[in-house]
This record gives C-alpha cells, structure tokens and sequence, in this order.
C-alpha cells in the first residue's frame, strides 16, 4: 500500500496593523479603529499590542477561516 504525504509551505505576514487591516478586510461599513483595538484587547480578534500600536494576527484569524475575502486579501502574486 501506497502512502502519500503531502505538505505544504505558505509565507504570510505574521502581523497587520489594524488600520491597515481595516482597509483591506471590510468593505463598505467599516468598524472604527478604537473598535478594532477593543476586539484586539479583548480577544474577539487576534492580534497583539506593540507601545501604543495595535496588530492583528493574520496566521491565526486565517486558520480555520472560510471567509473569501480575507482569502483574497492575503494572496500572493
């Protein structure tokens, strides 16, 4: 019996600061940015705080995600 192992290596930016996520992840209504960072500190997004700056995880929101769009956003080439 043959086995076959298949594995596959992506590169994506591990991090996004929340305006610019802002702007490639929502169209049309979009969220305020002191809305995105009260998700970002209290988990609802993931994503980390560097000083004053916010970020959001871009592995980690799109592991286990269905959503096209933020499928288009991070596509390469």
């Amino acid at each position: 019996m043959a086995r076959v192992i298949a594995q596959m290596t992506v590169q994506l930016p591990c991090l996004m600061e929340v305006g610019e996520y802002r702007k490639l992840r929502y169209a049309g209504g979009k969220p305020s940015l002191q809305q995105l960072t009260k998700w970002v500190e209290n988990g609802t997004v993931v994503g980390e705080t560097k000083g004053d700056m916010y970020f959001v995880d871009l592995q980690t929101e799109l592991t286990g995600s269905s959503d096209s769009l933020l499928a288009k956003m991070l596509e390469f080439g």
